[in-house]
Parts: structure tokens; C-alpha cells; sequence
């Protein structure tokens, strides 16, 4: 698990999607809606790790509750993860776990699931 503090290969990059999607609005202003409203938009990816996230996936195969302690934007963006990746397990049975885990992942994500705090502080560190 990613120790508190560390950042990942793409923070940067998801926090350049996310400060597009904050200026890609009419106002700019970082009142708790209009943040509400930047952090559920589309974005490329779900943003964690193929490799975390097929530790998570084989975790939540063998106990669906494995979740249940995470901060809930993460659960819900594993929930989410965990249903597209079933879904490519189907669609592609003879693909390895980590070969589905990583399509999911880059087939596109509905939010950023972020918090709406941890979205300001993006917004207002990079601007």
C-alpha cells in the first residue's frame, strides 16, 4: 500500500485533468459545488496503480466487505473499478487478471473521486 505522503507516477497528470476540467467551467469559483461539480466529471482513467488495484480486485474476488474500512471515495472508485473489471473478465475470459484490471482502468472513469477538499487543494496548489 502507498505509504502516506508518496505520490504516485500520475499525479501529475491527474491533477493536470483535473485543473483542465476546474478552468473548462464558466465560473472559477471553489465554492463546495462548483468543486462538487469539477470532481464528478469524466476523466481518462481511474487514477491508481494496475498493480494495487488487481491486489485490490483479488481481495474483493475472495471477501466482498475488503472495502468496507476505505475512505468512501476510494471504495467507490474500487466498487466501480472492480464492476468494469468483471464485466472485461467476461468479455475476455482468457485474459490475465492483471491484462483486465489494467483495460478497466484505462477504459475511462466516470469521476475523479476525489474528495472535495482534496480537489480545492489541487486547484489552489497548481494555480
Amino acid at each position: 500500500m502507498k505509504k502516506k505522503g508518496n505520490t504516485s507516477d500520475f499525479s501529475s497528470q491527474r491533477n493536470a485533468e483535473l485543473r483542465a476540467a476546474f478552468f473548462s467551467q464558466e465560473t472559477y469559483s471553489t465554492s463546495d459545488s462548483a468543486i462538487s461539480k469539477v470532481v464528478k466529471t469524466p476523466t481518462s482513467r481511474f487514477w491508481v496503480d494496475p498493480a494495487r488495484a488487481r491486489d485490490v480486485m483479488s481481495r474483493m474476488e475472495k471477501d466482498p466487505l475488503a472495502t468496507a474500512s476505505m475512505h468512501p471515495e476510494r471504495r467507490r472508485m474500487y466498487e466501480d473499478l472492480y464492476r468494469r473489471y468483471q464485466e472485461i473478465r467476461l468479455q475476455f475470459p482468457g485474459q490475465s487478471k492483471i491484462k483486465a484490471v489494467t483495460m478497466a482502468i484505462y477504459s475511462g472513469a466516470p469521476e475523479f473521486y476525489l474528495s472535495t477538499w482534496r480537489a480545492r487543494h489541487i486547484v489552489y496548489d497548481n494555480i
